[in-house]
């Protein structure tokens, strides 16, 4: 049987669906003509791409952390929690909103608007637009290094189009197949699309055929592979354990174990370019590094986390069953957009002393069909459906036993609808994108209208 030649699968793949593909990659190349309109001499901040199903987030905290040590860091993240600004962090804090405003209204939107004054076609998505409010912001704030990380996949997706000193993937999992591919290896090879030429790429996935795609990929591009395994990660835990005593603090992102592999890759990432920085320094650095939404106690007995696929699940069902063994467990579930909902519960149906299916403000799923999808693997669990997320809450609180505890999980929009502070934000969350759900007309007028929720609350 002769070697899989990857790279010629992607070839054929983008034959196959051209304008698709073509009109895909032509979307980098405007975001570069605009990176290079705005930043003539190259953007002054080192960037790191990161890629993956699940840990994106947290390897880009512990690069900022690590990198903070030797100079001033940053990071670029999706989705946010309840704030735009939370998909911008240097130094470890969230941007300000006057930054925001600053970065939008003085160099962002001139130059959106004078695109689309010569050539319509050519404005700015949202994606595109976040990506050059980063690097507005880094350059603002002398910025020396930066994380950043991919909305969806990695060979399309917008970030592709910057120019950066090193890749990292977390893993390959399952999720957005309707966007990546039904296949594991059509996934992987998206998400390994990352892959520059000469520029040193870092991965932690240790599944077998993922590693072989990614390979492949790494070698037809001349891009050098480090491939993080069990026995680094192992390592780190060692050190962690003997070095880093309170490490278990409950705020702290390396409580969890699934975390250990995330700060791994980190951690080969910022030797490569700091071999000076030695790794029990750098992980007590990491263990101050904390992200909201990643098990967040809410208030007493109530926690929210924003695991949304399958692979982010099992890790969540690792850390409960890690820190609360032998303790009911009252979930809250809302599933956005096409996912699967037997596939995303399925790991943690077991774990459930009753479940509430409700509504997720943004591209929600009808939770009285979500409860229909997932009664198969309930058992004799009960299942509840309200809703009204908020009103879902009160209901799981009501029903709680003393040392129970709730957990809303499986969309964060579903968590920013019940606890955002800010009914302002939270609206304009909820409703994000309704301005272009009408056409523009021939004469060049929009038709505005209220929007409509996404799901019928009641």
């Amino acid at each position: 049987m002769t070697p899989a030649e990857f790279p010629y699968y992607n070839v054929v793949d983008q034959i196959y669906h051209a304008e698709w593909s073509t009109a895909k990659l032509s979307r980098l190349e405007i975001l570069r003509e605009s990176i290079q309109s705005l930043w003539p001499a190259g953007h002054p901040t080192r960037l790191i791409h990161v890629a993956g199903t699940g840990g994106k987030g947290s390897t880009c905290r512990y690069l900022e952390v690590g990198f903070g040590m030797v100079g001033k860091a940053g990071s670029f993240m999706s989705p946010h929690l309840f704030d735009y600004r939370e998909r911008f962090s240097i130094g470890a804090e969230f941007v300000s909103h006057a930054d925001i405003q600053q970065a939008w209204t003085e160099v962002v939107l001139p130059h959106c608007v004078r695109m689309s004054a010569t050539a319509p076609h050519r404005t700015h998505s949202f994606h595109e637009v976040s990506i050059l409010i980063a690097l507005v912001l880094f350059e603002k704030h002398d910025v020396e290094w930066a994380a950043v990380e991919t909305g969806v996949g990695g060979r399309y997706d917008q970030t592709r189009a910057l120019d950066v000193v090193a890749t990292a993937l977390t893993n390959v999992g399952s999720d957005h197949a309707h966007m990546l591919g039904r296949e594991q290896w059509q996934r992987a090879l998206d998400k390994a699309g990352i892959a520059r030429p000469g520029v040193p790429f870092f991965t932690s996935d240790d599944d077998p055929l993922n590693l072989e795609i990614i390979s492949s990929v790494c070698a037809d591009q001349g891009a050098p592979l480090r491939v993080i395994n069990d026995q680094d990660v192992r390592n780190l835990e060692e050190r962690l354990e003997k070095v880093l005593p309170s490490v278990n603090g409950e705020s702290s992102l390396l409580h969890a174990r699934h975390q250990h592999w995330n700060a791994a890759l980190a951690v080969e990432v910022i030797q490569h370019f700091h071999p000076e920085l030695e790794t029990d320094r750098l992980l007590e650095t990491m263990s101050k590094a904390q992200l909201p939404g990643r098990f967040w106690q809410v208030e007493e007995g109530v926690y929210a986390d924003i695991a949304h696929n399958v692979e982010k699940m099992h890790a969540l069902v690792a850390e409960l069953a890690e820190r609360f063994p032998s303790v009911g467990k009252i979930l809250i579930l809302g599933i956005s957009g096409k996912r699967v909902p037997a596939d995303v519960l399925g790991a943690l149906a077991s774990e459930a002393k009753a479940i509430i299916v409700t509504g997720a403000s943004y591209k929600g799923q009808d939770p009285a069909k979500v409860r229909d999808e997932i009664e198969s693997i309930t058992g004799d669990t009960p299942v509840l459906v309200i809703f009204d997320p908020s009103q879902a809450l009160k209901v799981a609180k009501s029903m709680r036993d003393e040392d129970d505890i709730v957990l809303l999980t499986g969309s964060t929009y579903m968590i920013d609808q019940v606890l955002n502070p800010d009914p302002y934000l939270r609206y304009l969350s909820a409703t994000f994108g309704w301005r272009m759900e009408h056409d523009t007309t021939a004469t060049g007028t929009v038709e505005l209208a209220m929007p409509k929720p996404a799901l019928p609350y009641r």
